[in-house]
């Protein structure tokens, strides 16, 4: 596993920051100065959907240009989930950077981030797989260590005068997690997903179609340094839960372990349209299928057991047109849209227990207008969660609506700073919760009641950034702060007494230093 990783370190770190060989391959956006590119919300926007789509890395990101970064984020407030911590610091290293060869594009990006968590609650978990139906948690308050590497990577080479695209996508992530109190969870994970492509360019339309495979695994084991827990079931605090559906928990003093194997395929088609000099408008979608089976090691003749096997099925769309309507003046407009559907296998009853559905869309618009750039955002959420053995079932839709606006000020020749502030305000139109009150702990109550009162809440966002960036021919430096406040209105009522109400509010700052060369 190691020599994988740095393996891949390696291999992306080159691709990021290696010398242009050979024929330059320009596209629009190398025309602009890399300090813009990389920091000016109208760059940003089509930058990271060519990121999600990686056949257009040609298209949206720039030649010869690449960033290193650290940054230092921290978050703080009793505005969360059940699962949330209450406070958490996290530093992030990250560069990324595109460059060609012999007529062939390379894009890479590689980002180390270790984060610390304070009073983090009923789930020992990985954070990237909240929608699983099997894990382990206890009601006791625990301090969490997490280091994540992530190495992603696009290739694409043209060939017959640039007119067959073929490309290859790689994502990779390895993670750990570690709590240091009992009860002390220890989680690693890991993805690598492919994804290749081949397309056809014309003058005005070009399109890719692409094929997705992935693999990955989660190795969770719940253990004490104190003994004397490992068989208490008097303190509620230190009694460890194994949850299997939606609140459907029992009680788990030993054997607290298991590996969630997970596989994905699927398919996706990309299509881009220039009717002019001045449009470009991207049409992306997906399918994905993943699965991933819960299974405990054992001496048994499989040498495993079974515990949930959990199918989902992902379908997306990723659209984006932008308008040039003269040098200083620019319309953008992004959709993005999602419909997850999963089901388990359980294993205990042999049936299907648990199914999760969340339909999702979010719409931006970009007017850009000299040095001002106004923008405003709408996002639609659904959500349903049911558990058949309990009767536990959870349904809430929410709505966001947030406006923008940025400004670029010059300060003299050699520098600038870009400065933006936002307000979001959300809201569930409609909800439901019903909890079972024979079938359902007070474990999984706990985790039911106060995710609803999170997700229902209505609340009420400010955010403001600020970027120092300079202006040299080559080499630059920026220095990026950003503040983001929520606050909460009134709460859902609950018939149900809860150890933790969720708080009123949460702040998030960041801090951070890049080198752009």
């Amino acid at each position: 596993m190691k020599s994988v990783k740095y393996s891949l370190i390696f291999f992306v770190t080159l691709l990021a920051n290696s010398p242009v060989m050979g024929q330059v391959m320009s596209n629009d956006v190398d025309t602009i100065n890399a300090s813009d590119y990389w920091y000016q919300p109208k760059f940003v926007i089509a930058h990271d959907m060519a990121i999600r789509n990686r056949v257009w890395i040609p298209e949206e990101i720039k030649n010869r240009s690449s960033v290193l970064a650290i940054q230092q984020t921290r978050g703080q407030g009793g505005f969360k989930g059940a699962q949330g911590a209450d406070a958490f610091h996290q530093s992030q290293l990250y560069t990324e950077g595109k460059t060609d060869w012999h007529k062939t594009n390379f894009w890479g990006r590689f980002s180390y981030s270790r984060s610390l968590e304070d009073s983090t609650a009923l789930r020992h978990q990985s954070r990237w797989n909240a929608d699983a139906p099997f894990y382990f948690g206890s009601l006791r308050k625990n301090k969490y260590n997490r280091e994540t590497y992530k190495l992603d990577a696009g290739i694409q080479r043209a060939f017959f005068d640039a007119k067959l695209p073929i490309s290859l996508g790689i994502d990779y992530r390895l993670g750990s997690h570690y709590s240091n109190n009992d009860p002390r969870g220890d989680i690693k994970d890991m993805n690598l997903q492919f994804e290749w492509s081949i397309g056809h360019n014309l003058s005005k339309f070009s399109y890719h179609v692409s094929a997705i495979w992935g693999y990955g695994s989660e190795r969770v084991n719940v253990g004490y340094k104190n003994d004397k827990y490992t068989t208490n079931t008097e303190d509620p605090l230190y009694v460890n839960w194994m949850m299997n559906g939606f609140g459907n928990a029992s009680e788990r003093l030993k054997e607290i372990n298991y590996n969630d194997i997970i596989h994905r395929k699927g398919v996706g088609a990309h299509i881009l349209l220039k009717p002019n000099d001045r449009n470009k408008i991207y049409l992306n979608g997906r399918y994905l299928n993943e699965e991933q089976s819960f299974r405990r090691n054992d001496n048994s003749k499989q040498t495993y057991l079974s515990l949930n096997d959990y199918k989902k099925d992902i379908g997306s769309i990723d659209f984006l047109w932008s308008r040039q309507m003269n040098h200083k003046q620019l319309i953008r407009v992004a959709l993005q849209g999602q419909i997850e559907n999963g089901q388990d296998f359980n294993y205990s009853y042999l049936a299907n227990n648990y199914t999760y559905r969340r339909h999702e869309i979010s719409l931006k618009t970009q007017l850009g207008v000299h040095q001002y750039l106004f923008e405003g955002h709408a996002d639609m959420y659904k959500t349903e969660k049911k558990d058949g053995v309990t009767g536990n079932q959870m349904d809430f839709d929410q709505i966001r609506l947030g406006l923008g606006l940025n400004r670029t000020f010059r300060l003299g020749e050699w520098a600038e700073i870009i400065g933006s502030i936002g307000y979001t305000k959300q809201w569930s139109p409609s909800h439901d919760l019903y909890v079972s009150e024979l079938n359902t702990a007070d474990f999984g109550k706990q985790i039911l009641y106060q995710d609803y009162l999170y997700d229902t809440a209505p609340s009420n966002s400010w955010n403001m950034s600020w970027v120092w960036v300079t202006h040299h021919t080559k080499n630059n430096w920026s220095i990026q702060l950003q503040m983001n406040y929520q606050y909460r209105g009134n709460l859902v009522p609950v018939d149900y007494r809860l150890s933790s109400v969720t708080g009123k509010d949460w702040f998030l700052g960041k801090l951070g230093v890049s080198y752009i060369f």
